[in-house]
């Protein structure tokens, strides 16, 4: 827990703060983000003392429903030359950061809060809860229900967001405390007149027509291998523009591929067309996607994770080292009883306690 007394003390020593999340920043991304943000405002600011918190992401655009999220903040303006303190959220490594790395490395202090088994701990000080859902669930299990800081309505339905978003509904990367969190961010937002059931339908039922034209194009590229063990999808640039559709309507569309019978990996390949394919994993099971991703370039959770790879790298090239690498991965696994499960859950807050010592 020293990790994340910590990080109080370099809250309060700093008054620049510079957060900064992943490129593409999805929901989750955004929502601990701003959260966080709003929480350092009301609860370390004095009228002797006036934060500055910036936050930064390498995105171009955001999903259009996070519009209610994100309407009142404002991004990427930087308002300091050096920051006394930068807080990385949601960031496996320092590359996540993208453009905004040089940010990172300026600063004085650093402080780096993420919830994937994957990270690097790259920072001064590495707050990584691989068991928590999302970052926005570390961020209230951390400053609201351990520290007891003030948080308002408004600010636990964002943080709402980016759990409900990262569990897809409920359904995926679940922690053992999420169903906790939830429970309370219900009584505590009821009790203000904000029914969160109205967040969760508008992220989940409330698909357009585009977005469900896009979801054919996806089914109807599926594909299997390793005798139906491995379900793949693919869309192209095309896809977006017959659609008129955005990398941000692409949510939850690779479930269609793991919630098929028989399959134990699911795969979308998406080309933005900026010669860049993202590469969604999903698994069931006891296949861990998160040491698949890892060896192509990426990272994530055992259930969920993703990369990026280079159109020029050659296509075939990478869909065939990458199907190689799940079926070893599906072998490896088809053995491991139940019972190996028992300590699938590291501590809460996870320390590297020797590799930042040496930092």
């Amino acid at each position: 827990m020293e990790s994340s007394l910590n990080c109080f003390i370099q809250i309060k020593n700093a008054q620049r703060i510079a957060i900064i999340t992943h490129k593409n920043a999805d929901t989750d991304a955004l929502a601990s983000s701003i959260s966080l943000k709003r929480i350092i405002k009301d609860n370390f600011e004095k009228p002797e003392k006036k934060y500055v918190v910036d936050i930064f992401t390498d995105s171009i655009e955001f999903n259009k429903k996070d519009d209610y999220i994100i309407q009142n903040d404002e991004f990427n303006k930087q308002t300091c030359d050096n920051y006394d303190l930068a807080i990385a959220l949601d960031c496996t490594n320092r590359d996540r950061m993208g453009i905004y790395d040089k940010i990172f490395k300026k600063a004085t202090d650093t402080l780096n809060i993420d919830h994937h088994s994957t990270n690097d701990r790259f920072a001064k000080n590495n707050i990584i809860a691989s068991n928590c859902s999302s970052t926005s669930e570390i961020i209230f299990i951390l400053f609201i229900q351990i520290n007891k800081l003030k948080c308002s309505a408004g600010t636990m339905s964002v943080i709402y967001s980016g759990i409900i978003t990262d569990t897809n509904n409920l359904s995926q990367n679940m922690g053992p405390k999420t169903f906790d969190v939830i429970n309370i961010l219900n009584k505590l937002t009821a009790k203000e007149g904000i029914e969160l059931e109205q967040v969760r339908n508008y992220y989940f039922k409330s698909n357009t027509k585009e977005q469900n034209a896009l979801l054919a194009h996806a089914l109807s590229s599926l594909v299997y291998s390793d005798d139906g063990k491995i379900a793949i999808m693919k869309i192209e640039k095309e896809d977006f523009e017959k659609t008129n559709t955005t990398m941000n309507d692409t949510l939850g569309i690779v479930d269609y591929a793991i919630n098929t019978q028989g399959v134990e990996i699911g795969i979308i390949f998406i080309n933005q067309g900026d010669d860049t394919y993202h590469v969604s994993l999903r698994s069931k099971n006891n296949i861990n996607v998160g040491i698949i991703a890892q060896q192509m370039g990426g990272g994530g959770h055992t259930k969920i994770a993703a990369f990026q790879t280079k159109q020029s790298d050659n296509f075939k090239y990478i869909r065939t080292k990458l199907i190689d690498i799940c079926e070893k991965e599906i072998i490896k696994t088809s053995d491991l009883e139940d019972g190996d499960l028992t300590n699938l859950f590291s501590d809460m807050f996870a320390e590297d306690q020797k590799n930042d010592d040496n930092k």
